[in-house]
């Protein structure tokens, strides 16, 4: 019985044995290497992270510089730009803009900017904000913007609708091309191209006036002194008075007309200097009524010097002969035999109005608005058959206006006509 307990006590430690004993020593092996395995696989996944880290740095200041650039290129462009919605509000607007607004950046952003446009084109601006939106491409549209000056733009408008998707709400990107300076320079070049139209139409008629108008009393002047070159021995002394007569009214004529011309050719030049002074215009009136008298006593015409001897204005001496000698052989060319002339003068204001009045034939309503026009010169024949150019009302009007004046005619047919025209008072 001892034995068996004893072989009993060896099988049980036998037991004992193989219970503490490791079940698996090779799995645990495997452990380890599948640790390592684990930690191997860690530290690569690790330097690919950290790779992957570098790289997202590298792009994000590269995005970084990117997005300065973008910046940069955006506020300092010398194009004024706006970034708007769906409903026109700023939401981003660059230097160039506020600078021609005149507004801050801050101040700008917020607001409509259809506030800025008057109101006869903001349907022009609805219309194209819509169209920018609803297309993928660039529109354009000519408009104005006023800025907080009130100055007026006149400005080209290219808008895109931006493709942002980290943003849901839909804006778009609209510049403003400048085209103040470039409109002024057309409008500039469009006035000097119909000044220049009116200028060679008017050219075109002088060359007319000249060829015909000089022409004539040239060949009565070479009639005149033909005959009395050829005939005079077997002239009377009357007959010789009364050639002679002629051969001076058509000189004066002529010199009239030649005196005209000079004064416009001066004028389309600029050479006809402008030199007012303090004058005496009773003496002056005086001095023309003494020239032209002889045309009046021949037609048996009184002339009256109603102007007060007192009356003194500040002008041109030469313009203003010129506009009064003019007006008073014109008024001798529309004047019946026996009729009156009157020239005066009425103190108004810093202005004295001087009149030169006549009994004659007076003029048309549809023919008194264009007398002082270069552009619609006509002659028209006087009470004797006088012949005329035309040039002497509308030079009348440039030297007037020449002497901060203004000039013009009450009139009727058969009633006679009234020019009247303004001046400075004397300058003391």
């Amino acid at each position: 019985m001892k034995r068996t307990n004893k072989e009993s006590g060896k099988t049980i430690n036998k037991k004992a044995k193989k219970k503490t004993e490791p079940k698996h020593k090779k799995p645990a092996v495997e452990k380890i290497e599948d640790i390592q395995r684990l930690v191997h696989l860690l530290q690569v996944h690790q330097v690919e992270l950290e790779h992957q880290n570098e790289e997202l740095r590298i792009t994000q200041e590269e995005l970084e510089v990117s997005r300065n650039k973008y910046v940069n290129l955006f506020d300092f462009s010398p194009i004024p730009y706006f970034t708007l919605d769906l409903h026109s509000i700023i939401k981003e607007v660059n230097l160039s803009a506020s600078k021609m607004f005149g507004i801050d950046r801050s101040k700008l952003i917020g607001k409509s900017f259809i506030t800025y446009i008057p109101l006869d084109e903001k349907d022009i601006f609805n219309s194209f904000i819509k169209t920018v939106f609803n297309s993928p491409i660039k529109h354009s549209c000519e408009l104005k913007v006023i800025n907080k000056d009130k100055r007026l733009f006149h400005v080209l408008l290219e808008g895109l609708e931006l493709d942002d998707t980290l943003e849901p709400d839909q804006k778009c990107q609209v510049a403003l091309i400048d085209l103040t300076e470039y409109k002024r320079v057309e409008d500039s070049l469009k006035e000097s191209n119909e000044e220049l139209k009116l200028l060679n139409t008017t050219k075109d008629k002088f060359f007319s006036i000249i060829a015909h108008d000089l022409r004539k009393p040239f060949e009565s002047l070479l009639s005149y002194s033909e005959l009395l070159a050829k005939e005079i021995e077997s002239l009377s002394h009357e007959e010789i008075i009364l050639f002679s007569k002629g051969l001076n009214d058509n000189l004066k004529n002529l010199y009239g007309l030649l005196e005209n011309l000079l004064h416009w050719s001066m004028m389309q030049r600029n050479m006809l200097e402008y030199k007012p002074v303090n004058l005496n215009l009773y003496d002056l009136v005086n001095k023309i009524i003494g020239i032209s008298n002889q045309s009046a006593i021949d037609k048996i015409i009184s002339i009256s010097n109603n102007v007060d001897t007192g009356t003194f204005v500040y002008a041109d001496v030469d313009m203003l002969r010129s506009v009064v000698q003019n007006l008073i052989i014109n008024a001798i060319k529309f004047t019946q035999t026996g009729g009156q002339i009157i020239v005066s003068s009425t103190e108004k204001g810093d202005f004295v109005e001087v009149s030169v009045q006549d009994t004659g034939i007076g003029i048309g309503s549809e023919k008194s608005s264009e007398l002082f026009n270069f552009n619609t010169i006509f002659t028209t024949k006087g009470t004797a058959g006088e012949k005329g150019t035309g040039l002497g009302l509308p030079l009348c009007k440039e030297f007037v206006e020449r002497n901060d004046g203004k000039i013009w005619v009450d009139s009727e047919s058969g009633k006679g006509s009234k020019f009247t025209f303004t001046l400075r008072k004397t300058i003391l």
